[in-house]
C-alpha cells in the first residue's frame, strides 16, 4: 500500500456553496467549522457515501469512516456489535482479536476491564457517550490506511476522551491517516494535528 494523501479536487458542497480543493496529509487532520458549515458533508465526499462527476478524489482507496449515525438493535450485546463488524472485514475470532488490540496498550489496565464490561451490556443499556466511546474504540482496532472520523469525542468523559486520543495517536505513529471532526475547540486536539478550517467559500489549511 503507497503511502498517499488524500486529495480532492473541484468538489463542491451542494446547498452551501463551497468549493473543496485540498491535499489531507498522511498524519492527523483537524477539520474543524461551525455546525453547519460543512465539515459532515465533505467527509460523506471524501468516504464514497456521496459522489460528484466533476470532482475529483484520489487516496480514499482504504479508508474507514466513523461517522455519527449507530444503528444497533437494542437488545443485542456490546460483543455483538464487535462480532458483527469483525464479520464485515471477514475476520474470525472478533473477540480474541479485540482482545490483543486491547492489550497491545495496556495488558491489565482498568480501562480494558471498562470495555470489556461494556460488550457484556446490551445496545440499548448504555448511555450515548459509552456508545460511542465502544463504537470507536472497536472500529479503530481495524486495519486501514486512514480514519475518519466524525466526533468521535462527543458525550464521552475526560479520561475516556484520552484513551481514544492515545488510540488515535498510534494509528498516526504507525504511519496512517487522520481526519477528525469535533466541536470542542481543544488546545489537545490542535496542537497535535494539521488544522483544515471551513471557511466562508471552502476551506484552509493552517500549520502544515
Amino acid at each position: 500500500m503507497k503511502n498517499k494523501n488524500i486529495i480532492i479536487r473541484d468538489l463542491i458542497l451542494p446547498h452551501i456553496d463551497k468549493k473543496i480543493d485540498i491535499e489531507f496529509e498522511r498524519g492527523f487532520n483537524y477539520l474543524r467549522g461551525e455546525n453547519g458549515c460543512g465539515k459532515t458533508l465533505l467527509l460523506d465526499y471524501i468516504a464514497g457515501l456521496r459522489k460528484q462527476k466533476k470532482a475529483t478524489i484520489q487516496g480514499n482507496e482504504h479508508i474507514l469512516y466513523i461517522n455519527q449515525s449507530i444503528f444497533f438493535s437494542d437488545r443485542l450485546l456490546g460483543k455483538d456489535f464487535l462480532q458483527f463488524v469483525y464479520q464485515l472485514d471477514s475476520m474470525k475470532n472478533g473477540m480474541l482479536a479485540f482482545e490483543h488490540y486491547l492489550k497491545s496498550f495496556n495488558e491489565e489496565s482498568e480501562e480494558n476491564q471498562f470495555v470489556f464490561e461494556l460488550l457484556g451490556k446490551q445496545w440499548g443499556m448504555l448511555s450515548c457517550g459509552e456508545k460511542n466511546f465502544l463504537y470507536t474504540v472497536i472500529l479503530l482496532s481495524l486495519e486501514r490506511e486512514w480514519y475518519i472520523l466524525d466526533e468521535p469525542f462527543a458525550f464521552i468523559d475526560e479520561n475516556r476522551k484520552k484513551l481514544l486520543m492515545d488510540r488515535i495517536e498510534a494509528k498516526v505513529y504507525a504511519g496512517k491517516g487522520i481526519i477528525l471532526t469535533s466541536h470542542e475547540k481543544q488546545e489537545w486536539i490542535e496542537e497535535k494535528a494539521f488544522i483544515v478550517e471551513f471557511t466562508n467559500t471552502g476551506v484552509k489549511r493552517y500549520n502544515s
